[in-house]
């Protein structure tokens, strides 16, 4: 068995595994820039004329403001708000399903 590495962030690694696995038709990933941030959230996918907004796009938890338990120095178990880190300005990844009817935010790159 051979364990090939690959180069790059996240990103392009799974970009490599899809193009070594094949496409799936009902899945396309495309970049865009988010032009405001969540909750009113506007990004703009790369090569479509057309902007989408938060009624239109599903955005994943880690990118969203949500709550997390911690514990702290092994004991002591709180809880913490992690705020949304997308700016005006973010480059993400886009996964978009359903003959593009569907958009899911899936990172920032």
């Amino acid at each position: 068995m051979t364990i090939e590495l690959i180069e790059g962030g996240g990103f392009s690694q799974l970009k490599h595994v899809v193009k070594t696995i094949g496409h799936n038709r009902d899945v396309d990933i495309e970049f865009a820039t988010v032009l405001s941030p969540l909750p009113d959230i506007r990004i703009k996918i790369d090569n479509m004329p057309i902007e989408l907004d938060a009624d239109d796009v599903v955005v994943c938890e880690h990118l969203r403001d949500h709550k997390r338990e911690i514990t702290i120095n092994g004991g002591e178990i709180a809880e913490m708000t992690v705020m949304s880190p997308l700016m005006a300005g973010d480059r993400v990844a886009v996964v978009m399903y359903s003959d593009n009817q569907g958009y899911l935010v899936l990172d920032r790159i």
